[in-house]
C-alpha cells in the first residue's frame, strides 16, 4: 500500500462533518523553526466528541518506521500541540511489538479502512501559537475551495445531468416511436392484433413454434392432406366401379 493510499483511508476516516483534515501541514510558517512537517491533523469539529486535535505520521516501509525510531525529536515540534498523535502504518509488521512509544497509538489498514491497534493516549497539548496556528491558517486556505467555487460547480455538474437525461428522453423516444412504427407493420402485414388480440407470451410462443417447429408441421399436414385426396380418389373408383352398367346391357340396349 502507498502513501498516497494509506492518505485516502486517513481522509475518509477523518472526513466532514464531524472532522476538519488537512494533510502535510508544517510547525510554522517562515523560516524561524527548523522546518518539520506532520504527515496529516485532524481537528474535531463537534464539541460531543472533544474537538481533538489530532496528529499522524504515516509509514509504508519497515525503513521508514526505524527512521523515525532513531530521531524521536522529529515528531515533537508538532506532537506537543496536539491531544492525540498517531502511527498510521500501512501494514502491521511495519511496526513491532514493544516499539510503539506509550504516548503514540498505532493505525493499520483493517476491513477497508483504518482501525486502532494500538489507541492513542490523551495527551495535554501546549496552547497553539501564531506560528504554527500560521501554518495550518495557510494548508487551510491552499486545500479548501471557497464555498461560491463549490456551489458553482454542483450546479454545473446538475445541469449537465439534466441535459444528458433529456438526451437520454429524446432517444427513448424515438426509439419507442420506431417500435410502434415496426409494430403497425408487423399488425397490418400479420393481420394480428398484438394488444387487444393476443398477449406477448402467446406471440412468443407462436413465433418460438413457427421457427422451431413450423417446417415439421407443414410437412405433416402436406402427407395428411396427400393421405386424404389418395383416399377420396380411391373412394371416387370404387363408386365408377359399382354404379357402371354391365356391358351386355349395353349390348341389349343398342
Amino acid at each position: 500500500m502507498t502513501t498516497d493510499e494509506v492518505m485516502k483511508l486517513l481522509a475518509v476516516k477523518y472526513g466532514a462533518p464531524a472532522w476538519a483534515f488537512l494533510p502535510q501541514v508544517r510547525n510554522a510558517t517562515g523560516w524561524a523553526r527548523e522546518p518539520r512537517t506532520a504527515d496529516a491533523l485532524a481537528m474535531g469539529l463537534w464539541p460531543s466528541r472533544g474537538m481533538e486535535l489530532n496528529g499522524f505520521e504515516v509509514k509504508v516501509t519497515r525503513g521508514d518506521w526505524l527512521r523515525e525510531l532513531r530521531d524521536p525529536a522529529k515528531a515533537d515540534e508538532i506532537f506537543q500541540f496536539c491531544d492525540r498523535w498517531w502511527v498510521v502504518a500501512a501494514d502491521k509488521k511495519i511496526v513491532l511489538p514493544g516499539e510503539l512509544p506509550p504516548t503514540w497509538g498505532l493505525l493499520v489498514p483493517r476491513n477497508g479502512g483504518l482501525g486502532a491497534e494500538t489507541e492513542a493516549p490523551r495527551l495535554t497539548p501546549s496552547p497553539l501559537d501564531k506560528p504554527f496556528l500560521a501554518a495550518i491558517l495557510r494548508k487551510t486556505v491552499e486545500v479548501c475551495v471557497p464555498k461560491d467555487e463549490v456551489d458553482s460547480k454542483i450546479e454545473a455538474a446538475r445541469q449537465n445531468e439534466r441535459e444528458r437525461l433529456g438526451h437520454e428522453v429524446e432517444r427513448a423516444q424515438r426509439e419507442l416511436a420506431d417500435y410502434r412504427k415496426e409494430v403497425g407493420r408487423f399488425e397490418s402485414e400479420s393481420g394480428v392484433k398484438i394488444v387487444d388480440a393476443w398477449s406477448w407470451g402467446n406471440i412468443g410462443r407462436a413465433v418460438k413454434d413457427v421457427i422451431t417447429r413450423g417446417p415439421e408441421k407443414i410437412r405433416q399436414a402436406i402427407e395428411e392432406h396427400q393421405r386424404w385426396a389418395q383416399r377420396i380418389v380411391e373412394d371416387c373408383e370404387q363408386q365408377l366401379t359399382e354404379h357402371d352398367p354391365a356391358p351386355s346391357t349395353v349390348r341389349q340396349a343398342e
